[in-house]
């Protein structure tokens, strides 16, 4: 998977500045099962046009699946399972800058607005769970994602949130405004922070 995003920057970077080079490239999106009502994740599939690598994908980890709902003698229908988008609310996203280091290492910067989730889950304890909830699966897809196409140690993710609702006497650890770039920290694949939200929303058995 590396060698191939290798090739895609090589070609893009020699074809000139407006090309893009089309490929299918798997995202992460949570999803909640439904017998057991565990959240895991789930590896979709997108023709992604690069550019910027995870800046495409992006798109991906924000949109409504169409995932098959069988309904035995009956029409089966396609329905999201995406818990990143409920009907018309999703989490907007501003691309703020991609670098790659002399390191190896390639850098991103996103801003995520959770107003939409905070307006449709409410200002109560509950509806400030949910959204709290969510913020922590955004990243998650989010550095997950990273992780698949990059691998772990090759990349650092900027992630500031806009509009997180207010966190007082909510369960689980705190999710934090963050920033653009230094001062503040990125995440990486080995970041606490991330490693801790997975282990509070993804289910062991996943």
């Amino acid at each position: 998977m590396k060698r191939l995003f290798a090739s895609i920057v090589l070609c893009t970077a020699t074809a000139g500045v407006n090309a893009t080079v089309s490929e299918y490239t798997e995202f992460f999106i949570p999803y909640e099962r439904a017998q057991s009502g565990y959240i895991c994740l789930d590896s979709q599939l997108m023709e992604a046009e690069f550019g910027i690598p995870l800046a495409s994908l992006m798109e991906g980890i924000f949109s409504e699946t169409k995932t098959l709902h069988q309904i035995l003698g009956g029409t089966s229908t396609y329905q999201n399972i995406n818990l990143l988008v409920n009907g018309t609310t999703t989490i907007p996203y501003t691309y703020n800058f991609d670098r790659y280091t002399n390191s190896g290492v390639y850098e991103y910067s996103f801003t995520l607005d959770m107003a939409s989730f905070n307006t449709f889950n409410g200002s109560t304890v509950a509806g400030r769970q949910k959204t709290k909830n969510t913020a922590k699966l955004a990243l998650i897809a989010i550095l997950k994602t990273a992780e698949a196409i990059h691998g772990a140690g090759n990349f650092r993710v900027w992630l500031k949130f806009n509009n997180l609702p207010a966190q007082a006497g909510l369960s689980g650890s705190p999710v934090y405004g963050g920033g653009v770039d230094w001062p503040t920290w990125p995440y990486t694949a080995s970041s606490s922070v991330y490693t801790t939200y997975k282990t509070e929303m993804i289910a062991p058995g996943c």
